[in-house]
């Protein structure tokens, strides 16, 4: 079984900017909600966590020469090292902490994401921003908690 640890957590509040948050040590994952206290938080079934890997981070800083605010940069929830989600498949799931996602579908940039990061090109970062989850067991993770994939 694959695994890593939890390197960030990411809240974004409510009325921040869209791809907005803040660091925090801890988090609640409730299930089939999202992360309590995030401005997403149960509006989706599908779409409840963005989960992102290290990979992501040190491939924007070789191509565009910069690095990103680690965790939240890429507006993602969740970042994990060792396992890169961008080549999980759909239903896939990950306990992270106390936690378990299940993988939904690959995260698809925009105009307002480039934006964000000041990149050039939304085509850029396809394959490179992490993939939505739904939270199927609720649970609390720390930065520093084991994630590891799960057998189906």
């Amino acid at each position: 079984m694959a695994s890593g640890k939890v390197l960030g957590l990411a809240i974004g509040p409510e009325g921040g900017e869209a791809l907005s948050r803040e660091a925090v040590a801890t988090a609640n994952f409730v299930e089939g909600m999202g992360l309590e206290g995030d401005k997403k938080f149960g509006r989706s079934s599908g779409r409840q966590v963005n989960l992102l890997s290290k990979h992501s981070y040190e491939w924007f800083e070789r191509n565009f020469g910069r690095e990103l605010s680690l965790p939240g940069g890429f507006g993602e929830n969740v970042v994990i090292d060792a396992i890169d989600p961008n080549w999980l498949d759909l239903g896939q799931r990950i306990q992270v902490g106390e936690a378990i996602l299940q993988v939904t579908t690959p995260r698809s940039p925009c105009a307002g994401f480039t934006e964000h990061v000041d990149g050039h090109k939304v085509s850029h970062f396809v394959g490179h921003v992490g993939v939505m989850c739904a939270v199927v067991q609720g649970g609390t993770v720390r930065v520093g908690d084991v994630a590891a994939l799960l057998d189906e």
